[in-house]
């Protein structure tokens, strides 16, 4: 089962604060709920564990993300990650490209693209499933993601 995604947001924040916490996976990844880094890999490569629910049915993975692509002076990130059910029960791979602009006002608008791939259990439910529940992620993100930033700026 494959999906795309496009989700935007704006915060109050520069786009300077934003970029060093979006290529910080210790600062980001913590926001996404069900995620964690567990070690660095490499320059760009890090292992973590990607838990989620989809209806009755729930996943955790045993995940690679990727860095493929950090472009700071477009401010544009490209991050992959694949991972394997820790059951045996399917896989999932996604592409996701963040765009981060400066908005008139002084704050941050942050787009990102998603390509996601599931197989096993999980595809039975669909795409729509998917959507909704990846909807909820996203405002939870979007939730954790805006108050580390107001943090971070209160703290500086």
């Amino acid at each position: 089962m494959k999906a795309q995604l496009e989700k935007s947001f704006e915060v109050p924040q520069s786009g300077a604060l934003v970029w060093d916490h979006l290529i910080d996976p210790n600062k980001v990844m913590d926001c996404v709920p069900g995620v964690s880094i567990d070690e660095k890999v490499g320059d760009n490569h890090y292992k973590g564990k990607v838990g989620m629910k989809f209806g009755p049915i729930g996943a955790k993975y045993d995940a690679d993300i990727f860095y493929d692509e950090v472009d700071a002076d477009n401010r544009k990130i490209i991050l992959t990650g694949n991972g394997v059910d820790v059951k045996g029960n399917g896989n999932a791979e996604m592409t996701m490209t963040m765009n981060i602009t400066d908005r008139e006002d002084g704050g941050s608008k942050l787009d990102a693209i998603m390509d996601v791939t599931i197989n096993g259990k999980i595809a039975q439910f669909g795409s729509r499933l998917i959507t909704t529940v990846s909807n909820q992620l996203f405002k939870q993100f979007v939730t954790n993601f805006s108050k580390k930033l107001a943090e971070a700026e209160a703290a500086a």
